[in-house]
């Protein structure tokens, strides 16, 4: 199928407005027409003088769209101006249609191959080499389950396609120590002072630009940084002392929780 195309800025183009408005509507339905039939024709623009005749064109139509430069007359007809400008040629849609069947008959030749053995083994009718008899339907084979069975496998597979994809996102100003986190900090890395490192944490990464700006996961960002903070202040005792500071964070921590639950009951 060939389209006969038309600009979108016609309507007010300087041609258009060239003809009277008493024949205009008449002069562009028959240009209308006549490139949509020269385009199902492939006749390269060219409107003979019988086609006017058989749509009942008005004698004026077709003088106005040449007083307005959009066709020129011939000996037996008329021709739009410019059309292989703005139209494809008869040479350009034969040589498509001629590509595209090309293509659809090597397509169909791909499908008339036959099936390797292995499929026809399984699925082809005329093929199958497997039993079909009681024992195939109580152990069927599990590499191809019942067709009307849902898969459990695919069922997970489009589950978890359908699920969005956390996002990475910039470090919010507020972010917050949790006492999960402080409990963490304080099992492995007793000896940074949390305080100061998350302030330091927080400093960085909101005047950090760029694509390396966005984290997953923030919570674990932290903790990467307070282990590295552990390891630059690692010192000689670090194990003994470290030991101790935990158990009294811990130690206030139980104490805290308690008088919580206390409180509440």
């Amino acid at each position: 199928m060939a389209w006969f195309k038309v600009d979108d800025g016609f309507h007010a183009s300087r041609k258009l407005l060239k003809i009277g408005k008493r024949a205009r509507f008449a002069a562009i339905g028959l240009w209308t027409v006549a490139g949509s039939w020269a385009a199902d024709q492939l006749t390269d623009g060219h409107i003979p003088d019988y086609m006017l005749k058989e749509w009942g064109a008005p004698p004026a139509a077709p003088e106005s769209l040449v007083g307005a430069g959009l066709w020129e007359r011939t000996q037996d007809g008329y021709t739009f101006r410019n059309w292989h400008e703005y139209q494809p040629s008869k040479q350009d849609v034969d040589a498509e249609r001629a590509a595209s069947r090309e293509r659809m008959r090597d397509l169909r030749a791909r499908r008339k191959q036959p099936k390797p053995l292995k499929q026809a083994e399984v699925g082809d009718v005329f093929g199958r080499t497997v039993p079909n008899g009681s024992e195939s339907v109580r152990n069927p084979d599990p590499t191809h389950p019942d067709p009307t069975r849902p898969d459990p496998n695919k069922e997970e597979e489009a589950d978890a396609s359908s699920r969005p994809r956390k996002r990475a996102t910039r470090l919010n100003e507020d972010f917050t120590v949790t006492p999960e986190m402080r409990l963490w900090a304080a099992s492995k890395a007793p000896d940074a002072d949390l305080n100061t490192e998350t302030e330091k944490f927080i400093n960085y990464w909101v005047a950090k630009s760029g694509k390396d700006a966005t984290k997953l996961d923030w919570t674990a960002t932290w903790r990467n940084w307070i282990l590295n903070a552990k390891t630059s202040n690692t010192r000689p005792d670090h194990s003994a002392r470290g030991l101790a500071k935990g158990m009294a964070m811990l130690q206030a921590y139980d104490a805290q929780q308690q008088q919580t639950l206390e409180l509440g009951a």
